[in-house]
């Protein structure tokens, strides 16, 4: 069954631009890819990692895209495969780097 496949984070960007070619690569091989964005965590001393605008009826900021992380990831099975024709479509002269 696919869905309990695990899957393993093979790159990670601030650049979507970025993401997006490579998912695209892999997905004209025939692997199937999962991708999603997250915001950094904030250091909060107590650990608490509240916000105030949650709590105190602000509305919080919209976050501009180059502060978001953009996570790509294949399944464990496809994840040599997926490396190897990431780094293989870097070294034929791609001007954007998709490091691993």
């Amino acid at each position: 069954m696919f869905k309990l496949k695990r899957w393993i984070t093979i790159l990670d960007s601030r650049n979507k631009d970025e993401i997006n070619r490579a998912e695209d690569r892999l997905k004209n091989s025939g692997l199937r890819t999962k991708t999603w964005a997250s915001e950094p965590m904030p250091v909060g001393g107590c650990g608490a990692q509240m916000r105030p605008a949650d709590w105190s009826g602000i509305k919080p900021a919209v976050r501009p895209r180059n502060e978001m992380l953009y996570h790509l990831a294949v399944t464990a099975d496809e994840e040599e495969h997926a490396r190897k024709l990431l780094k293989s479509s870097n070294e034929k002269g791609d001007s954007h780097d998709l490091s691993l």
